[in-house]
């Protein structure tokens, strides 16, 4: 008889396990998500989803072994970085021989998850679908749950996995608590087509109210991610169209030159969100269900895809004798990835709490430090090892 996973969230970080989870003995696999498809293909060839994200060789590598790489005309490669100081002044240079990442957009990366998914025969996927109420089954000894759809059908699960983000009902229904703080802000994302080239190089400017990304696009087109306060976000609604693009080319000192809007543009309360566990006796989090970061560190979806990776990759090695949602087994996930995810968390925290300061020592470490960092080779090589890991 074989096992069935169930996975609530069809976003990429639940795509991919369900792909990776898929290649697993004796294991049927059901994808549960409320949203629409995104199985046809980007229709225009000029304009890009203003939702990105800056994937790292692992989560690259990770794609390619699934069978789920995105086409080369949707994305961008990062060769280099630059950051500045809120001195206008002082910056750090990130480059080596590798790209550092690529920039994909979400309905690109949807559109090659989803392909691969029609390969699978043992992959069911409901999209569309809502789900009513979550309960176990009654056995003993039994971890299987089910899921009570609105169409009164049942869904079972003897591996119940939350990827239903960082509001994840999931982790709600069970009574898993989460640690949430609000950083006030609002991270306000865009495309622009630039005047000048972008070189491949990926852009980011801090101040004490906001934090700036520039992101390569194909086509001399940039992404834009900017995080900002409540009342900055407040004042950049009020905007037309025009000043807006004005402002986002002055906050990054005209690097790119005149910058025109190219697509929507989208605005979400920023939030850190750190569930208190990850698993259950046959349930586990992964992605923004167990850990939400702040955008800045660029690193999110890449937490989700190690997740996936990791989980896959303890099921596939666990003892015959254990079944697939054994909480001996998804403990040993937990600890693999938790650490990981919670330094980086608390790596952002800091970086975030350095730039707000008004102190004259969180000043000159912002700015100065990092002009002494591009001195510092072994420095510069450690964070360059972090960014594409």
């Amino acid at each position: 008889m074989s096992a069935s996973i169930v996975i609530v969230g069809g976003g990429p970080v639940g795509l991919a396990f369900a792909l990776a989870a898929s290649r697993l003995s004796n294991v049927e696999v059901t994808v549960v998500e409320r949203g629409i498809s995104y199985a046809t293909a980007p229709v225009s060839p000029t304009t890009f989803d203003h939702r990105v994200y800056a994937l790292s060789p692992a989560s690259i590598d990770f794609l390619d072994k699934l069978g789920a790489s995105p086409t080369s005309q949707r994305t961008s490669q990062v060769r280099a970085m630059q950051v500045w100081g809120d001195d206008g002044e002082s910056h750090l240079d990130l480059a080596q021989g590798q790209p550092l990442a690529t920039i994909i957009e979400h309905a690109a990366l949807m559109f090659a998850l989803e392909q691969a998914l029609r390969r699978h025969s043992n992959i069911r996927m409901l999209r569309g679908a809502t789900i009513k109420a979550m309960r176990t089954n009654g056995e003993a000894d039994s971890n299987r749950r089910e899921l009570e759809m609105a169409d009164g059908s049942i869904v079972r699960a003897d591996l119940l996995i939350g990827a239903d983000g960082s509001h994840s009902r999931i982790r709600d229904w069970v009574g898993i608590s989460a640690a949430t703080k609000d950083y006030e802000s609002d991270g306000i994302v865009a495309n622009f087509q630039a005047e000048f080239a972008h070189g491949d190089v990926a852009r980011q400017w801090f101040s004490n109210d906001a934090v700036l990304a520039y992101l390569p696009l194909p086509q001399s087109q940039i992404s834009v991610v900017w995080s900002v306060t409540k009342a900055k976000s407040a004042s950049l609604r009020a905007l037309t169209d025009d000043q807006f693009c004005s402002a986002v080319a002055a906050a990054g000192h005209h690097a790119l030159g005149r910058l025109t809007l190219s697509s929507s543009m989208a605005r979400f309360p920023l939030a850190r969100v750190t569930a208190r566990n990850w698993c259950e006796a046959g349930l586990a989090l992964m992605g923004d269900a167990a850990h939400a970061v702040h955008p800045l560190a660029g690193q999110g979806v890449n937490l989700g895809f190690a997740d996936a990776h990791t989980l896959y990759g303890i099921l596939s090695q666990r003892s015959k004798f254990s079944a697939i949602g054994d909480v001996l087994v998804l403990r040993k996930y937990e600890r693999a990835r938790r650490e990981a995810t919670l330094a980086l968390s608390e790596v952002t925290d800091k970086l975030r709490a350095l730039y707000l300061s008004d102190a004259k020592v969180a000043g000159w470490i912002r700015n100065r430090g990092l002009t002494l960092l591009n001195f510092l080779p072994p420095a510069k090589a450690a964070l360059i090892d972090y960014a594409i890991s």
